[in-house]
Order: structure tokens, then C-alpha cells, then sequence
């Protein structure tokens, strides 16, 4: 049996040292920067409907205490 996990072993040293190498490598490369343009065909923009605002966002009011509640003082309860 130690011979099956001493190459297991081995096989897991190898996977480690190639994942370290392409990752070096992807690290230490720069990619040139590419532009992409893509032509918009003029039927597909005169059929585009216009975008509607997004709806204005829900104001909210602080909570006002209950005023059938007892008041009572942090510290002290009933």
C-alpha cells in the first residue's frame, strides 16, 4: 500500500506545481486590450421603445411610540 500513496502523493505534488505555473504565468502576462464594435442595425433602433424612469423611491417615516402604551423607564420593568 505505500507505494499506491506515495504516487498519489506524487501525482498530487505534480497537479499543485502545474496549477502554481499557469497561475504565475496568468499573472505575470498582460493581456492587450482589445475594443469590440459591434454595428447596430438602424430597424432594430427605429422598433425600440423609450426606457420609463425608474419609479421614485419609497419614503419612509420613523415609528411614533404607540400612545395607548405605559410609559416606563429603560431600566425598570412592571
Amino acid at each position: 500500500m505505500p507505494t499506491i500513496t506515495r504516487f498519489l502523493g506524487f501525482l498530487l505534488v505534480l497537479a499543485i506545481a502545474g496549477t502554481a505555473a499557469i497561475l504565475a504565468l496568468a499573472y505575470l502576462v498582460k493581456p492587450e486590450p482589445r475594443t469590440y464594435t459591434v454595428p447596430i442595425d438602424p430597424s432594430v433602433l427605429s422598433g425600440a421603445k423609450l426606457l420609463s424612469p425608474p419609479p421614485a423611491p419609497v419614503t419612509t417615516t420613523p415609528a411614533t411610540p404607540d400612545p395607548a402604551a405605559p410609559a416606563t423607564s429603560p431600566g425598570k420593568t412592571p
